[in-house]
């Protein structure tokens, strides 16, 4: 621990005034964290969350755990604040997006990063535990439903051990020792089930459903088909198109388009990008239907609705 409480290189230009340099972390515009630049070629691995400023909502391409060895740290998920103190665990799946308030020097979290190949191997270990069973194997779906766990274990000694086991054998590269003691984690979650906060946060098939169109058009409203989509979740297009109006009260052709013109709207409000930048950037190529939907949608045009924001 006392390495992992060093300042890091990314901390040390942070305290001479640089922000999070995101292309460190990702290489798409929506801030998708790559798991390949922080596995270094193993299936799991860890890394101690920067400090001395907030990190921006951001999502990732894998599964991830953090795990507060000491201080606190904060999350925003939506506009739900999960405050995890000394001890406390929370899961993120690839498919939610979060971020994370300044740290500061005693704040510890400890980021442990679960490629999909990783948590194949423990499928078979947590069928004993229903509620990790059924967040991997959301977790390992294309477009799944965006999810946490947050477990409240700072004052449960086994888990807080296993836990600082686990940190461990990784520091030191004690592979065969990661998914024996994962699995032995997974497991006394599910024992000490009164630690989970959430309990009460999984929904409906309906609701996994519509979360998992949500998300297909969160990911690629630049290109989205229904056909796409279609052949994505397994369905036929017009078996999904019917359950797309069932479960949302719409069509696809109406959640793409308002999609996109919310990107829109945020771009218009937080970029430099000229009209016809942001009209193609979104995936439109009419400007004219462009220009006509965004006045349904927002009752102005786009360079009145940027005013809004340009104003000192």
């Amino acid at each position: 621990m006392k390495a992992l409480s060093e300042l890091t290189d990314e901390e040390k230009d942070v305290l001479k005034g640089k922000g999070i340099q995101k292309t460190n972390y990702s290489q798409t515009e929506r801030f998708i964290v790559d798991g390949k630049k922080l596995l270094e070629n193993q299936p799991f691995n860890l890394r101690r969350h920067t400090r001395f400023i907030e990190f921006p909502e951001h999502g990732h391409d894998y599964m991830e755990m953090m795990y507060v060895y000491a201080g606190t740290v904060t999350h925003w998920i939506g506009k739900e604040k999960i405050k995890l103190q000394r001890g406390d665990i929370l899961f993120l799946n690839k498919h939610i997006r979060h971020r994370i308030i300044r740290a500061d020097t005693q704040d510890l979290g400890i980021n442990f990063i679960l490629s999909d190949t990783f948590l194949q191997t423990l499928m078979n270990g947590v069928n004993n535990n229903p509620v990790m069973k059924r967040f991997l194997e959301e977790n390992l779906t294309e477009y799944g439903e965006g999810e946490y766990l947050y477990f409240q274990t700072q004052n449960n000694f086994c888990i807080r051990n296993l836990m600082n086991n686990l940190i461990y054998a990784i520091v030191n590269r004690t592979k065969e020792l990661y998914g024996e003691i994962l699995a032995l984690l997974f497991s006394y979650l599910s024992y000490y089930e009164n630690t989970l906060v959430n309990a009460s946060r999984y929904s409906t098939p309906e609701a996994r459903f519509q979360k998992a169109v949500l998300s297909y058009l969160e990911s690629n409203y630049q290109t989205a088909t229904l056909k796409e989509l279609a052949k994505n979740m397994g369905y036929n297009e017009a078996y999904l198109s019917r359950r797309i109006r069932l479960t949302t009260g719409t069509d696809f052709r109406t959640l793409l388009q308002n999609k996109r013109m919310d990107c829109a709207a945020d771009l218009l409000s937080s970029t430099a990008l000229t009209v016809e930048q942001v009209i193609h950037a979104v995936g439109y190529e009419n400007q004219s239907f462009f220009h006509r939907n965004f006045r349904l949608r927002y009752g102005s045009t786009p360079l009145r609705y940027r005013k809004q924001f340009t104003k000192q």
